[in-house]
């Protein structure tokens, strides 16, 4: 079964290094080609030029020169790497400049993209921020500047529009679904052994992470006990850690992850330690809902429920480019914060919501 979890990361740096041109650095970027082809992720790409076309009279700007900066944590992570995968195509539809750029998690490098960016003078910076409070002063400074901010996850201060999640409710959704599970098929005398795939060196995932722990100890008390919490942000981390929790605590047949990464990477070794044949009382349970995760549980594999947002990855890419849109044409929102929905799919309407994908 690894050689599955192989190809799938394969076609992942696959299609990183094609978004990423001739980058030289280990961050990586998607640069449009109306731009120019990014040397290094971190330094300023050249001032280009864009034709004139249907200007409008309140900004004298088009859809076609519109300049967006985007910088988030990873594109190693399965969720986001299909879902700006997405976004790359719809800009390129509307003809917009944009450069699209991973910190791996390092503010240091984020404070720099968002420095090059001012320089830049783009129209628009979304961030998914490696370290919220690191970066407050520079969105300030780009605001400032008159370029419009977005954050996606964290309800940060220098922003013109935070899309994000209640982590601790999404969390506790996610619990409660193992949580039932447990108390359909363990009991105080048959104990489940629970393993936490988490990150808590993220605020917002370590949030999800208590969500989790608040609904398993509210609704399976005494039915469960949890044998390992390591961290596992994409899947081929998640797949080692896995394989040494079951080494260590061979019983383990349930498994909470905060995400994608950590329900692929599981489910991968209890499908090697199961032989393809997954007991009735073992489960992942999770969040992301990607069209990895839809398979496994429309497959019958041990993945049996993921809380996702607007859908698919064409959905969501869709949802923050209308969101990227409205930015830019001045449109102004009642509120900073716009809360994202949150849907449980399982057996029940995990076909419905991969064909989507399709």
């Amino acid at each position: 079964m690894k050689k599955k979890i192989i190809s799938v990361l394969l076609i992942g740096a696959m299609l990183i290094t094609g978004l990423a041109g001739c980058s030289t650095k280990k961050t990586d970027t998607v640069t449009n080609k109306t731009v120019t082809e990014d040397k290094a992720s971190t330094e300023t790409p050249a001032e280009t030029k864009t034709e004139d076309a249907g200007k409008t009279e309140d900004t004298g700007k088009t859809e076609t020169n519109f300049k967006v900066g985007i910088t988030i944590q990873s594109l190693e992570n399965s969720y986001w790497a299909g879902v700006f995968g997405e976004v790359e195509k719809l800009l390129k539809e509307k003809g917009w400049e944009y450069t699209i750029l991973a910190c791996n998690d390092n503010s240091a490098t984020q404070i720099q993209q968002i420095e090059n960016f001012i320089t830049n003078k783009v129209d628009l910076i979304m961030v998914h921020p490696s370290d919220p409070n690191a970066i407050e002063d520079y969105l300030k400074q780009a605001r400032d500047a008159g370029i419009k901010v977005m954050s996606w996850d964290d309800a940060m201060t220098n922003t013109d529009l935070n899309w994000i999640l209640d982590n601790t409710k999404l969390g506790y959704a996610i619990g409660q679904e193992a949580a039932n599970f447990i108390n359909d098929h363990y009991s105080t005398d048959k104990v489940a052994e629970v393993a936490i795939m988490n990150y808590p060196q993220t605020p917002i995932l370590l949030e999800r992470e208590t969500g989790i722990l608040s609904a398993l100890e509210e609704i399976a008390k005494g039915k469960y006990k949890i044998v390992a919490q390591q961290p596992a942000l994409d899947a081929q981390t998640a797949l080692t850690n896995m394989e040494t929790i079951l080494q260590a605590s061979p019983d383990t047949k349930i498994v909470c992850s905060i995400g994608a990464g950590g329900d692929i990477g599981a489910n991968e070794a209890f499908m090697t330690k199961t032989e393809g044949k997954i007991p009735d009382d073992m489960g992942i349970f999770s969040a992301d809902a990607t069209e990895q995760q839809l398979e496994a549980i429309v497959n019958g594999e041990a993945t049996r429920a993921s809380v996702g947002f607007e859908g698919s990855n064409k959905k969501t890419a869709a949802a923050v480019v209308e969101l990227y849109e409205k930015l830019l044409n001045g449109e102004k929102f009642e509120e900073q914060n716009l809360v994202r929905p949150l849907t449980v799919i399982d057996s029940s309407n995990a076909a419905d919501f991969l064909a989507d994908y399709k």
